[in-house]
């Protein structure tokens, strides 16, 4: 006689870990004191049981945990009231299971039997999946397989994990530890993480620290990627730390040439173009070359990469590389979000929380700082200011809220030919108003100052307009466009420049 699909799914279940003497004693201690039951919904969930039974007294109870006392004859009630007391057995074995008590210091050890075989049980399935999968489906891509694989086996495996409280009693030596490593750290003092690079930012964010979220924002051909690549070219050669970078709109070879430009201060284009007329000019270019590649910068240039893809990489990248300092997204707009239970997402903002809240958790799990590049709506340049704020961050919502910093970047130069900035340059001193006369003071000042900058260099503020671990404000930096690369203006400069604002 033919097997059915339904026996075989019946045997699979049978021959999967669980212990009903565990789980039964778990429920009626969960329905024998208020203290017990909230440990136990605070360690279990639903599915971590086995039994149908067990899964709809579990249920019970985390439903009346929420309104009202539980005990045997409320869960009674309540699974009487969902037509399924008959089928858990009655209020009888729900008697039985509050006969079977054991000593409280004896609970977590049936609540982890209970934990260990959900977890265990979780990776079967996920291997018989996989295989099945692989016996039935037709795969266009090994590597694809391979990495959807990895990420389902350790989904499987991964278990919720509740936090307990701690006295800050507790607390304290780690933090008296954390601050004598930092007294003895050789980097400056300003630095708790890796050093952006520049001073000024450094005193602002205190570098960038592990488990934090960046995210740096700009309208399109501002220079949001160009500063992201002089942090990576920074931590990793200034720092000698390993730097891992998502490239979705760029190709390896495109961002390598823009880090041998930032390094040689050779123009850009003619890397690109191979245009390197003099014997002096091929020199620089090589040297760029040779730090670029004896720094350990990795680029994976997927386009359109899944977000599961990226977490499954960097870890496995940290896995191996334990110097690894940062971990960068460019950009977060282009990251693709695989359906979820056979649903795609209802919308981007949707998708947005999703990548948002997976980069945030792979910066906190892997203690590495980890920024995401991101542009800015259109809004901005509707406003009288064009100067951005966090609101004009494109589906904002989650990123604002999972952020540790975000940075908005603003260039006059990108708005200078707007018809409203042009009529305020062309009226007389009289008819000026006064936010006009420090604009013009301060055009007038930059050109005297930079005036013997070279590679076309644009006047940019870097906005850091969150900074959860400390103060906000804006720095401010000179973005030589012909090198890709961005410096601090000089001491007199600032200086000039603070001068013109207190006036």
């Amino acid at each position: 006689m033919a097997t059915s699909k339904k026996q075989v799914n019946k045997s699979i279940a049978t021959e999967l870990p669980y212990n009903a003497d565990a789980e039964r004693v778990v429920l009626g201690m969960a329905m024998l004191s208020k203290d017990y039951c909230l440990d136990i919904l605070t360690s279990l969930e639903e599915d971590d049981f086995f039994l149908g039974k067990h899964q709809m007294i579990f249920r019970a109870i985390s439903t009346l945990a929420e309104i009202s006392d539980v005990d045997v004859l409320t869960v009674a009630e309540e699974l009487d009231k969902l037509k399924e007391l008959e089928n858990v057995g009655g209020a009888q074995y729900l008697a039985e299971c509050t006969n079977t008590v054991v000593a409280s210091s004896t609970l977590n050890f049936y609540i982890r039997i209970i934990q260990d075989n959900s977890v265990l049980r979780k990776m079967l399935l996920a291997i018989r999946e996989i295989d099945n999968e692989y016996k039935t489906q037709e795969i266009e891509n090994i590597n694809d397989f391979i990495l959807a694989s990895e990420t389902k086996f350790k989904e499987s495996i991964s278990k919720r994990h509740i936090s307990t409280f701690k006295l800050t009693s507790e607390i304290a030596p780690e933090v008296e530890q954390a601050l004598s490593k930092l007294e003895d750290a050789e980097n400056d003092s300003d630095v708790i993480g890796v050093s952006t690079g520049y001073e000024r930012l450094n005193q602002i964010t205190q570098g960038f620290k592990p488990g934090e979220m960046i995210v740096v924002a700009a309208r399109p051909a501002v220079g949001k990627t160009a500063l992201v690549l002089n942090f990576a070219y920074n931590i990793a050669t200034k720092s000698k730390k390993a730097v891992a970078i998502f490239s979705l709109e760029m190709s390896k070879e495109q961002l390598f040439n823009r880090l041998v430009a930032m390094s040689s201060l050779y123009d850009a284009k003619r890397i690109n173009s191979g245009r390197i007329p003099s014997a002096s000019d091929r020199v620089k270019v090589m040297n760029g070359i040779k730090e670029i590649a004896d720094s350990k910068i990795y680029i994976d240039d997927t386009p359109s990469i899944k977000l599961n893809d990226i977490v499954t990489k960097a870890t496995k990248l940290a896995a191996h590389e334990p110097n690894l300092g940062l971990i960068v997204v460019d950009y977060l707009g282009l990251v693709q979000v695989a359906s979820k239970g056979g649903r795609t997402p209802d919308s981007r903002q949707e998708e947005v929380r999703r990548i948002s809240l997976a980069l945030k958790a792979l910066a906190r799990d892997l203690n590495v700082p980890v920024i995401a590049v991101s542009q800015l709506s259109r809004d901005v340049e509707k406003r009288d200011s064009k100067r951005p704020v966090m609101s004009d961050l494109r589906d904002s919502g989650n990123i604002e809220q999972d952020a540790d910093i975000v940075m908005l970047l603003y260039r006059e130069d990108y708005y200078a030919a707007l018809k409203k900035e042009n009529a305020a340059a062309n009226k007389k001193g009289s008819q000026l108003t006064n936010s006009e006369k420090y604009e013009l003071a301060k055009e007038k000042k930059e050109k005297e100052l930079g005036a013997e900058i070279p590679g076309d260099a644009s006047y940019t503020e870097v906005i850091v307009a969150k900074n959860r671990a400390g103060q906000t404000g804006t720095v401010r930096l000179f973005f030589y466009k012909n090198y890709l690369k961005f410096s601090q203006p000089s001491k007199d400069w600032e200086d000039a420049m603070n001068a013109i604002a207190e006036e």
